[in-house]
């Protein structure tokens, strides 16, 4: 896991601060268990879940989807402007009220876990992309979501894996990510 932690701080912060690490990829690819895995790696980092801001929407078909919005204000432009201290509040489905607040304090640096979030135009100094087929990761989400399989497909074939192809296309990971890691295989391995 040294590579990992080598390749990160050979370089001093791009912002002169703190390190900022995306990592990207469809649902269901596995970059919340990629998140776990650089947390035990990266000890100091604050480690953010990009679900935290997903949140329902009225629509016939997704049930939900992210709040770019409310995310952009609380994460994106504190962190573009070099702001070590975030609002950080995140949508709780199960909670009353569903949205808290809470104070994260960055000190060595942050990584971002979350579908979509290389469209965010924040100097990167780490990009990270987990790859899987879409098939794998539509499967995968479906077996997650609560709520009947006919739904469930629906929404991945009409909703999200049309955004994330769109997504793919716009920013071709597997040539600009800094690091792909293969989301059907170990992570620990990957990672030396």
């Amino acid at each position: 896991m040294d590579t990992l932690k080598q390749r990160l701080t050979k370089r001093p912060p791009k912002n002169g601060k703190f390190y900022l690490i995306a990592i990207d990829g469809r649902g269901g690819s596995g970059k919340t268990e990629l998140l776990k895995h650089i947390e035990a790696l990266l000890p100091g980092f604050v480690m953010i879940n990009g679900d935290d801001y997903f949140e329902p929407v009225e629509d016939s078909i997704a049930w939900g989807d992210f709040n770019d919005e409310r995310f952009i204000k609380d994460v994106i432009e504190p962190l573009k402007a070099g702001e070590t201290v975030l609002r950080y509040r995140p949508y709780d489905w199960h909670a009353e009220p569903h949205i808290s607040e809470k104070t994260l304090k960055i000190t060595k640096g942050v990584c971002i876990e979350r579908s979509f979030v290389f469209d965010f135009e924040l100097d990167w100094d780490l990009k990270i992309w987990v790859e899987v087929l879409g098939d794998i990761s539509r499967e995968r989400g479906i077996a997650r979501d609560d709520m009947p399989r006919e739904r469930a497909e629906k929404q991945w074939r009409e909703v999200w894996q049309p955004k994330e192809d769109a997504h793919i296309k716009k920013h071709n990971p597997m040539e600009t990510a800094d690091i792909v890691i293969d989301g059907t295989k170990p992570f620990d391995e990957q990672l030396m």
